[in-house]
């Protein structure tokens, strides 16, 4: 009798054993379950946190595309129908002429370019092209251009200004009378003019690609200006030190260089004579005795 109810608990003790292993075991599949759906969740999070990245990124791409198609169209609506027109410290000239695709660039050495023009944004370089579809690329040119301020720049030096007298199809015929403006600007330099009416005297000294304007009125207001200056047939322009256009004049020279005449833009004119540069030592003063007016440092 004792014998079985050995026997017995003994083979009781064995189920609860069993029992408990199993519950063992289903806790563990269940822990293993709860892993593998967390690394399926940490897996697609991490896919989409890839995917947003990826989308974000192309966003970003649209953007800058966009932005440089605004660019472009912007470029091609100021510069269409325009011909513009420079010369560098060496009195080489240039003229650079744009139809809505077509550009041509002319210099006085005789070389000539035409073709089709390309813009990139963030790139400070203008392309000109065989083709319209801007496949084959026959030239490239330092250049910035502002379409808010109308400046424009070539090998970061030369100031290209507008000219209103001629279009895409004279920059030949520009590019010949921008050799007369060459001559004159070469003969400008180191030079100093002085003008005097009953209302004002003038200055100006020229130097380089510098230029200081100096106005008096008989009232015996000073307006100094220095500036950045360039030259084509018809104007004499000057410009800050981030090339924005401040005043433009026009202009007119005697044929033995002994007189030149500037008319500024409300059409008033004032013809300035050469002084030396001894006479120009302190031209402000010499200014305030041309007026008869008192000057004090």
């Amino acid at each position: 009798m004792k014998m079985k109810k050995i026997l017995a608990l003994i083979a009781a003790l064995s189920m609860m054993a069993a029992v408990a292993t199993g519950c063992g075991s289903e806790k563990e599949d269940s822990k293993a379950s709860e892993s593998s759906v967390s690394s399926a969740a940490e897996e697609v999070s991490d896919e989409e946190s890839e995917e947003l990245a990826e989308e974000d990124d192309a966003a970003e791409e649209d953007v800058e595309d966009d932005a440089a198609d605004e660019e472009t169209a912007a470029y091609a609506e100021a510069l269409a129908g325009t011909l513009w027109l420079g010369m560098d410290e060496e009195y080489n000239c240039y003229a650079m002429g744009f139809n809505d695709e077509e550009i041509v660039f002319e210099a006085n050495d005789g070389s000539s370019i035409s073709g089709y023009w390309g813009v990139t944004a963030g790139d400070p370089t203008i392309y000109i092209f065989e083709d319209a579809e801007l496949t084959s690329e026959i030239a490239s040119i330092p250049w910035t251009f502002d379409t808010e301020n109308n400046v424009m720049i070539l090998n970061e030096k030369v100031i290209m200004a507008e000219s209103d007298a001629y279009s895409f199809e004279d920059a030949a015929a520009a590019l010949e009378q921008m050799a007369t403006a060459a001559q004159v600007q070469e003969y400008l330099q180191g030079t100093y003019w002085v003008g005097i009416s009953d209302e004002e005297a003038m200055a100006i000294a020229l130097n380089g690609n510098e230029i200081s304007f100096l106005n008096l009125s008989a009232d015996g207001s000073l307006q100094e200006i220095d500036a950045y200056w360039s030259m084509d047939y018809d104007l004499l322009n000057l410009y800050d030190e981030s090339y924005n256009l401040l005043t433009s004049f026009q202009w007119n020279m005697a044929s033995d260089g002994s007189a030149l005449e500037l008319v500024n833009e409300n059409g008033e004119s004032l013809t300035a004579s050469q002084v030396s540069e001894e006479d120009a030592v302190d031209i402000i003063a010499y200014l305030y005795a041309c007026m008869n007016l008192d000057y004090e440092e």
